[in-house]
């Protein structure tokens, strides 16, 4: 919902204030769930307290104009100001003018406790900042909703949203990590052999479309894959689709599919006939369109003799399912240079 909402807006806007948006949206999670909002409060190591949450709040300083707190926690007895970084780094002596906000605060009420706490994506560490000051960063954040608050609809959404714009990734190296990095290029290596070697059984099924490659790093990471893919096979071209093969990262798998976008006016009709067909492992529909697909873990081709020709072979059957689907039912609507 929130990746949607994102894109949406985005789409329409010339500027796209993601900082402000995931303030926002983080806020209202906290606002509407007082079980989450407590649970921050113990994240963030504050006093337990009735917190009222605020964004965008302004404050007048003499030599700072325009000193706007991202996101205030204040009870009777506390406030910490948060200043939320995504893609930037701290502003101009953001920090500082927050520490100025709350020194004449602790001037006011000498018995208020005050706390400042610094939230980025990437690492920018800071020193000497007054006000029980503590920061950590989006990553921590995904932690530990995943930990705490997954089976909550809203926070798995928001979640989602995290990983989607990289922001709940753990940077920091693990023995896990040191091990792929001397592995990776060699594991690289031999992704792409594979799927360069199933592109001539896939050129054979569809001799006459252009295949496209994925492989620049911003794709890689968004979909977690290595692929070769034909771009709306459907001759409706208003919505996408695609016929694609892949190996996957994560999942440590091979796959091939067909996808439809959900708004496509035969996505029903094709995932109703892909289940009838007995040619895909499964047909389902999701909140971005339909997928009929097969796949194979790379497990099973682990110290084989003939690994390389078994995967091409898988490859190669997995591409003949999919045009005998297509084939058989012609009437949906494929275009004719297949």
């Amino acid at each position: 919902m929130f990746n949607s909402l994102y894109k949406l807006y985005r789409g329409n806007s010339k500027k796209t204030p993601l900082e402000d948006y995931n303030t926002e949206c983080f806020k209202g999670i906290l606002e509407f769930y007082p079980d989450i909002l407590k649970s921050f409060i113990e994240f963030l190591k504050l006093p337990e307290g009735n917190y009222n949450v605020k964004t965008q709040e302004k404050h007048h300083l003499p030599n700072y104009p325009n000193c706007i707190v991202d996101m205030v926690l204040e009870s009777e007895t506390n406030i910490c100001f948060i200043e939320n970084k995504v893609n930037s780094k701290e502003g101009w002596e953001q920090l500082t003018r927050y520490s100025l906000v709350l020194d004449g605060i602790k001037q006011i009420d000498p018995t208020k406790k005050t706390y400042l706490k610094y939230c980025t994506k990437r690492v920018d560490l800071k020193k000497n900042i007054k006000h029980n000051f503590t920061q950590f960063r989006w990553f921590h954040i995904g932690k530990w909703l995943e930990k705490n608050h997954k089976s909550n609809v809203m926070a798995n959404n928001y979640l989602i949203f995290l990983k989607e714009q990289q922001m709940a990734m753990d940077t920091s190296i693990s023995t896990n990590t040191a091990i792929t990095l001397k592995h990776f290029l060699k594991t690289y290596e031999s992704m792409d052999f594979h799927i360069k070697e199933a592109i001539a059984p896939f050129k054979k099924q569809f001799p006459n479309a252009k295949i496209e490659k994925q492989e620049k790093i911003s794709k890689l990471r968004e979909h977690d894959r290595v692929a070769r893919l034909i771009v709306k096979p459907l001759k409706d071209k208003s919505f996408n689709s695609e016929i694609l093969y892949c190996i996957h990262f994560e999942l440590v798998k091979l796959q091939t599919q067909i996808w439809v976008h959900k708004n496509h006016p035969k996505c029903e009709e094709i995932a109703k006939r892909g289940k009838a067909s007995g040619l895909f492992e499964s047909s389902e529909i999701d909140q971005f369109g339909l997928s009929l697909r097969n796949s194979k873990k790379l497990f099973h081709f682990i110290d084989r003799e003939n690994s390389d020709q078994e995967i091409r072979q898988w490859f190669e059957d997995s591409f003949i399912k999919m045009r005998t689907f297509i084939d058989n039912n012609k009437d949906l609507n494929w275009d004719l240079k297949f």
